[in-house]
């Protein structure tokens, strides 16, 4: 079944992904990312993809701002929370305003969207819903208090949603992705050090790509996932499953076991 489906943070990384496949999969897109961002194209969308710009962090003109896009492209039967940011600093380093913009982008966005959204499904007779959370909503990381703190919330977000939605045939899951090799993160992800030392946390022995995960959220939104909800499909090639402690012990120029 084709759906208008919202997506945010679809300018680049797992959003962009998700947005041009679901365009291929024939949905109109409704894509959102903030005022600025540089946007991709697609001349194949033959009119179903329609950019709205929007700070999410300022969470009380969200529904306002959208509410003149969804009246026209309505009903929007799908919506992928996906936006998310980061700061990477200790607790005691981290401000207040940092706090409460992370919070509101990873966290409360998503809120005002399926609390403004559900009116929608319901009189469409049913939806999905996927939330983009992380493997951090179940290890966190030092220096990410923030990140971690809305993951972990965006998940109990996902699970509340979904058992009161039920009812009205409106699907709510999670994804976790773990590292995904985005152009933003390169230069993190694929400094030699980082890269060698990281890689052995992952059974797969290598990062997701975006198209990947956009795969993951793409069957959560389609009928073919019918009779699942309050799910969160991890994605990180095993690394919390299990770690591969010959791999992690392989270490040059290390100490050997006797």
């Amino acid at each position: 079944m084709n759906r208008t489906v919202l997506v945010t943070g679809a300018a680049r990384g797992i959003g962009e992904a998700t947005a041009q496949r679901l365009l291929r999969l024939g949905h109109h897109v409704i894509a959102l990312d903030r005022p600025g961002a540089e946007w991709w194209s697609a001349p194949e969308s033959e009119g179903r993809l329609t950019v709205v710009e929007i700070d999410l962090a300022l969470t009380d003109r969200i529904e306002g701002a959208i509410r003149p896009v969804l009246d026209e492209h309505g009903p929007v039967t799908g919506l992928v929370n996906n936006a998310g940011i980061v700061s990477s600093n200790a607790i005691v380093e981290t401000a207040n305003a940092d706090w409460q913009r992370i919070l509101a982008v990873n966290l409360s966005a998503p809120f005002v969207l399926i609390r403004a959204l559900v009116p929608d499904m319901q009189r469409a007779g049913g939806g999905a819903i996927v939330n983009v959370a992380s493997r951090n909503a179940y290890r966190s990381s030092t220096g990410k208090c923030g990140y971690d703190a809305s993951k972990a919330g965006l998940m109990a977000l996902t699970r509340t949603a979904a058992g009161e939605l039920a009812s009205d045939h409106i699907r709510v899951n999670a994804v976790c992705p773990g590292v995904v090799d985005t152009p933003v993160e390169a230069a993190v992800l694929h400094d030699p050090v980082f890269e060698f030392a990281y890689k052995k946390l992952i059974p797969m022995d290598r990062y997701a790509q975006p198209d990947e995960i956009a795969s993951v959220i793409a069957f959560l939104l389609s009928d073919e996932a019918s009779f699942v909800t309050g799910q969160d499909l991890i994605v990180d090639g095993g690394q919390i499953a299990c770690q591969d402690n010959r791999r992690f012990m392989e270490i040059p120029g290390g100490p050997t076991s006797a």
